[in-house]
């Protein structure tokens, strides 16, 4: 059994559909986003219990798997 969905009368998917709020909602989204990554960004910078290259991290981890 298949389904065809139409989304030709979706008003969501049409990029010049002219919905202020929605618009405005989305890039609230956006910032909030943004600025949650801005803050976790360098989180793990001074740690000295892990080495400082990511590869190297990487592989002293998965090497406790063989």
């Amino acid at each position: 059994m298949t389904a065809f969905i139409s989304h030709k009368d979706d008003q969501s998917l049409d990029s010049t559909a002219k919905d202020t709020p929605k618009d405005d909602s989305l890039a609230q989204a956006r910032k909030r986003r943004v600025e949650a990554l801005r803050r976790v960004a360098g989180i793990w910078a001074n740690r000295t219990d892990i080495p400082a290259d990511g590869l190297t991290y990487q592989l002293e981890l998965r090497s406790e798997w063989r």
